[in-house]
């Protein structure tokens, strides 16, 4: 084995006798020439040699009256002879190998995993910031202070490992049990209306309802009550000691209230209308937005939206993407508005001001819309019934 390693890194040539074969091999042998591999080939003795040796063989082919011609060049130095000749192929070689080694320098791909309530998109955006991000430099990555980084950047991580494999990188994550809200200790509170209204629902989790249902109430009035005394029933027997309860006050009230809401609409309007489109094309390579054409920044004011196409390779995406940027162009034109569309602009401004003012969950039961004009202005006023919750949680502090 060894015998033949050494015969190809050195090279080789096999060659054919044309006439007394074993005389000719017999002459070479006499003169110090090295052969091996003896073989026959259709009656034609074949063999094998060193390339330099060859000439001194054809000696002795011509005195024993034989010819020689050769069948293989065979070895490293054929074979990089040959190569030498195709110097294109050979510079592509080596561009191949100094493009791999290149490319093996940049993370190909990041997958995030652990992740439940907070977003993979959180989690990679803190990972750009600490510099794991596909084409990211791999001599940069530092992963341990990489997932140190991202932890203080997000706190409801309990843990993060930043674990690379070749040219991708995975961030492992492991969230950390929401914190339970923990009443403090020895807290007394009510609950009291928050405005006046006519009481339609009760429900109290904790404490003592002081209102019926269908019962008027005013502002600030005791709805449920977390300090109280047990009431005794006045045709039983009576407790010798009254059940006594200081705590907090828990619960919702929902009432029947009355809201007015006043909001005005002018006649002119402002809107931004389209006067032109510009496009561009953008090559993105590890992270790099190379501009494919001519660029200016859009003007103040414009519309931009980009439309991104990576490149994947068996499932796996690549650092290479081409990415589509277009511009609208806009500007301001001012119009005016029809009675009719005066009273839609009212109406949509009354429904932002409702939303703004009622607490979540309220809804409107009844309502009355008056409209008028004046001075080019469109003033709409609203008097409604809503459903609303009025509990409002007041604090008892004791000193």
């Amino acid at each position: 084995m060894l015998e033949r390693v050494f015969h190809w890194l050195s090279g080789y040539v096999e060659f054919q006798v044309e006439g007394d074969g074993a005389r000719v091999f017999t002459v070479a042998a006499k003169r110090g020439l090295g052969l091996w591999g003896f073989r026959r080939v259709r009656g034609k003795a074949r063999a094998r040699m060193k390339p330099r040796d060859y000439k001194k063989f054809r000696y002795a082919c011509r005195r024993c009256q034989a010819t020689s011609r050769i069948t293989q060049k065979r070895g490293a130095p054929f074979q990089l002879g040959r190569l030498w000749k195709r110097k294109g192929l050979l510079l592509g070689a080596v561009c191949g190998i100094g493009l791999y080694v290149f490319l093996s320098g940049f993370l190909w791909g990041v997958e995030v995993t652990g992740t439940e309530r907070t977003t993979p998109r959180q989690v990679f955006q803190a990972a750009e910031k600490r510099g794991v991000f596909v084409g990211a430099p791999k001599a940069r990555l530092r992963p341990k202070s990489a997932g140190q980084g991202i932890l203080s950047d997000l706190p409801e991580l309990s843990w993060v490992s930043v674990n690379t494999d070749g040219c991708f990188a995975q961030v492992a994550v492991k969230e950390g049990e929401p914190v339970p809200h923990v009443e403090e200790a020895g807290e007394l509170s009510n609950i009291v209306a928050d405005r006046e209204g006519q009481v339609v629902e009760i429900e109290a989790y904790q404490g003592r309802p002081e209102v019926e249902l269908g019962e008027t109430v005013v502002a600030g009035q005791l709805l449920i009550s977390g300090l109280y005394q047990e009431k005794p029933d006045p045709y039983g027997p009576q407790p010798e000691k009254l059940f006594q309860r200081a705590g907090p006050a828990r619960g919702r009230v929902i009432a029947e209230t009355y809201r007015e809401f006043t909001v005005q609409a002018g006649s002119w309007e402002s809107r931004r209308v389209e006067e032109g489109r510009q496009s561009a094309l953008w090559a993105e390579v590890f992270g790099l937005r190379i501009p494919l054409g001519l660029w200016s920044r859009p003007p103040e004011g414009a519309r931009v939206w980009r439309e991104v196409s990576r490149a994947s390779l068996l499932g796996v995406e690549l650092p290479l993407a081409l990415e589509r940027e277009e511009t609208v162009l806009l500007r301001e034109e001012r119009r005016s508005l029809t009675e009719e569309e005066q009273r839609e602009a009212a109406l949509r401004k009354l429904r932002e001001s409702q939303k703004a003012s009622l607490p979540k969950g309220s809804s409107i039961k009844e309502e009355k819309l008056e409209f008028g004009f004046a001075d080019g202005m469109c003033i709409l006023n609203a008097k409604c019934r809503c459903l609303e919750d009025i509990a409002r949680l007041q604090i008892i502090s004791v000193e």
